[in-house]
């Protein structure tokens, strides 16, 4: 039973938070595994402030911000699994939720040839990867990902179906 202030769960519902977390300018590797520790404290304050809540959701850029620098860009560029992935798995173990987070520059399978992709990953209650969404549709010229190729269907919390990887529409709704 939820409570007032609460998000709603129950075996028909996911309660699920769109956390508006401001998109950070860095620069270093370093400063994106500060602010990734930050995200997972968010995650885990979140869940204790929203015990109802099943899974949550991070915009776009959240992660590693937007890299104009092309150096930058593959200088922090990372891998999944990675250590940005194993953080937020903990995180999400810790808290018992599931989590969309965002990676923008994640490796090329022919790095430092090619640009990174931008990548959502999707993140199980127990700290597994399930699912990864390769932006298809970068923004040209301004977004220098390398696109994708491929939509996924994962089952996700309280069994919902979700093809996007929950990525630019959260107010579509799950399927059944």
């Amino acid at each position: 039973m939820s409570r007032h202030g609460d998000i709603s769960s129950s075996p028909d519902t996911v309660g699920t938070c769109v956390f508006q977390y401001k998109m950070p300018r860095l620069h270093t590797h370093e400063e994106v595994m500060a602010n990734v520790r930050k995200i997972c404290e968010v995650v885990k304050g979140t869940k204790q402030g929203l015990p109802g809540m099943d899974l949550i959701i991070f915009p776009e850029y959240s992660t590693q911000g937007i890299m104009y620098d092309k150096e930058e860009m593959m200088a922090t560029a990372t891998t999944i699994p990675g250590p940005e992935t194993d953080a937020f798995g903990e995180a999400c173990k810790q808290a018992g939720v599931w989590g969309v987070f965002s990676l923008t520059g994640e490796r090329h399978e022919e790095h430092p040839r090619k640009h990174p992709y931008n990548t959502l990953v999707l993140v199980n209650d127990k700290g597994e990867v399930v699912q990864k969404y390769r932006k298809i549709l970068p923004w040209c010229p301004i977004e220098g990902w390398y696109p994708g190729d491929t939509t996924h269907v994962s089952v996700g919390p309280e069994g919902a179906q979700d093809p996007r990887c929950a990525r630019g529409a959260p107010e579509m709704p799950l399927a059944r």
